[in-house]
């Protein structure tokens, strides 16, 4: 009896290459961008990890200045502790500053926490003293560095139509002027409700009869008896 031969699957032999390129080709469609930059103070003795805590960084969501510490050394880097008293953590963009406290989250990494409001780049700026080495380094967000702050809407499902935000911004400003609307109306029917009873009352005294005076009689003056008195 011939041996049959099993035809080998070609459909195998085609998807697998089929399926690596789609792979390749969507993380190509994806920008790249970095997490954290580091930067070496102290002349090349210790390393600094700045960036976002949180990236990708979205507009209006809380995140925080994020600073990891660590000494080189002969088997690696050695994380620092110690250094909240002696860091300070800076954000700033578009000539604003704010300077969060920078708390110290163990095995020499800190965040100083803010919710940054508006899309783009941002500006981290620390200063301070790690060691006896000073510290003077300022970081912009960008490609070659680290994340932007991206818009909510980016992640936002389901996605809300365009202007949904401002109109939503708009109801709220009316629910608010007509809350105060009201309740200046309800301030004045107070005052005007006082005023109506205190009208009342100071016509109520205003016509309110005087009090009689009684008077007594006077007792009449004795008639002479005719007789004289020695």
């Amino acid at each position: 009896m011939p041996r049959r031969h099993r035809m080998p699957d070609v459909r195998s032999h085609v998807s697998i290459p089929a399926f690596v390129v789609a792979i390749a080709l969507t993380l190509l469609a994806v920008p790249a961008a970095l997490a954290h930059v580091d930067v070496d103070v102290g002349d090349g003795k210790y390393v600094m990890e700045v960036g976002f805590r949180d990236e990708p960084a979205f507009a209006g969501q809380p995140n925080a200045i994020y600073l990891h510490v660590g000494e080189y050394g002969t088997g690696g880097t050695k994380p620092v502790d110690g250094l909240a008293s002696t860091l300070k953590a800076e954000v700033s963009k578009d000539g604003q500053t704010l300077s969060p406290p920078l708390v110290p989250m163990g095995d020499g990494a800190y965040e100083a926490v803010f919710v940054p409001t508006e899309t783009g780049d941002y500006t981290f700026h620390i200063t301070g003293t790690i060691g006896d080495a000073p510290v003077d380094e300022t970081i912009t967000s960008g490609p070659s560095t680290f994340d932007s702050v991206q818009p909510l809407s980016a992640i936002a499902f389901p996605p809300q139509p365009e202007g949904a935000s401002a109109v939503e911004s708009a109801v709220q400003n009316a629910e608010s002027a007509a809350a105060l609307a009201r309740n200046l109306a309800i301030a004045g029917i107070v005052a005007g409700l006082l005023g109506l009873i205190a009208g009342g009352v100071a016509m109520a005294r205003a016509a309110r009869p005087a009090s009689a005076v009684v008077v007594e009689p006077r007792p009449a003056p004795s008639e002479p008896s005719g007789k004289l008195i020695r």
